[in-house]
């Protein structure tokens, strides 16, 4: 599982993350999600259709990195 944290609640989601892996969780993982170069040109300040193509790329290449077994 990838718990992703954004905004004003990315310290909680990594902070339950953390709670998780400490009590033997191996199966959670953080992933901030990272507004850097975004234009925020959907409606009301939303994502645009690039930048979802940008985090995409991003998560995607995250989620390559990490040891799953399929």
């Amino acid at each position: 599982m990838v718990a992703v944290g954004a905004g004003p609640f990315a310290g909680h989601v990594e902070q339950v993350v953390q709670e998780r892996t400490a009590a033997g969780d191996r199966r959670i993982r953080y992933w901030r999600l990272d507004d850097t170069g975004l234009d925020h040109l959907g409606r009301h300040w939303h994502y645009s259709a690039r930048d979802n193509r940008l985090l995409a790329d991003r998560l995607t290449s995250f989620i390559t990195d990490l040891p799953i077994r399929w």
